[in-house]
């Protein structure tokens, strides 16, 4: 399931935060090339998006949060229905099922690594 920052952002960001996120990115670039200019940067554009992001998030109505909750929640359920039309679809969703069964196994088999005793 997507975090709430994470539905957020894709409600938002093209429509709202696409060029302030971008303007962000070139003052950060700037000021750390001219501070520091023999040493690569410590933060790529997708990390100063997603600080961006959740801060935004963070500072929105508890409306705007609600509907980020919704739209997470129609995500998961759209996620968890196979759909016929795309052959990977259905293959991920057995994946699926075979990574969690394998959890299980694990549980069973080696409940001494699961309760931290090596």
């Amino acid at each position: 399931m997507l975090q709430p920052w994470q539905a957020y952002q894709a409600l938002t960001y093209e429509s709202k935060w696409k060029t302030e996120v971008d303007a962000a990115w070139s003052t950060y670039k700037s000021m750390w090339t001219t501070e520091h200019p023999e040493e690569k940067l410590p933060k790529s554009r997708f990390q100063i998006m997603i600080e961006f992001i959740k801060e935004k998030f963070e500072q929105e109505s508890d409306e705007v949060k609600k509907q980020c909750e919704d739209y997470r929640r129609t995500r998961q359920v759209e996620a968890a229905i196979p759909d016929p039309d795309k052959p990977d679809s259905v293959k991920n969703t057995k994946f699926q099922e075979y990574v969690l069964s394998l959890s299980r196994t694990w549980k069973k088999t080696h409940p001494s690594c699961i309760q931290g005793n090596r």
